[in-house]
């Protein structure tokens, strides 16, 4: 018998099923309140981003690296140094040390971590693929009574990044950032 032309059995459950139903349902838009001040960060190369103790994005691209104020979009520092990239990057990339201040910051990115993905108050951001191998962003509040798994979320409208995403909250959860390997949309709340 040719392997071909044998029918694929249906591994997954019902419930994963309208899951993704309810997934592709979802129409890409801006988040939601509280989440209404957005700044767009057009950077080529990105590999890896984290925020410092003021909470500005600290963005690293493979042509040095970039501290953005988070509500304005106001570039703090820019430093197009390769050099700068690599050098201040810990050995495992899981941290990179600042060189204009010095200072030691966790990192996520494509080759090295992960992001904070639920704050204090019950927001949740996560990346999900219901059109694979596309990503989407899935923005959610769960904790809310009766809380249902993708009921309530917004598929945040990517708008210019595509390929691989990664995304996070900054410590306090005033401010998330989505990071693609053409820059990053970054959304604060007051």
């Amino acid at each position: 018998m040719n392997p071909f032309n044998q029918s694929k059995k249906e591994i997954r459950t019902t419930f994963e099923i309208d899951l993704l139903h309810i997934a592709q349902a979802k129409e890409p838009t801006k988040p939601p309140h509280p989440w209404t001040a957005e700044v767009i960060i057009p950077a080529s190369g990105c590999i890896a981003c984290g925020w410092d103790a003021d909470e500005n994005l600290v963005l690293i691209s493979s042509s040095g690296y970039s501290l953005t104020q988070a509500i304005t979009g106001t570039v703090i520092h820019r430093d197009r140094d390769s050099d700068l990239t690599e050098d201040p990057m810990s050995g495992d990339y899981l941290s990179f040390r600042i060189p204009l201040s010095g200072q030691d910051i966790p990192i996520f990115g494509f080759e090295s971590g992960d992001g904070i993905h639920v704050t204090n108050d019950g927001w949740m951001l996560e990346v999900i693929h219901p059109w694979w191998p596309r990503a989407s962003v899935i923005l959610d509040q769960a904790f809310v009574p009766n809380y249902e798994y993708l009921k309530q979320a917004t598929m945040i409208d990517l708008n210019r990044l595509d390929g691989k995403i990664k995304c996070g909250f900054s410590p306090s959860g005033k401010h998330f950032v989505i990071l693609g390997s053409g820059g990053a949309l970054l959304y604060s709340r007051e």
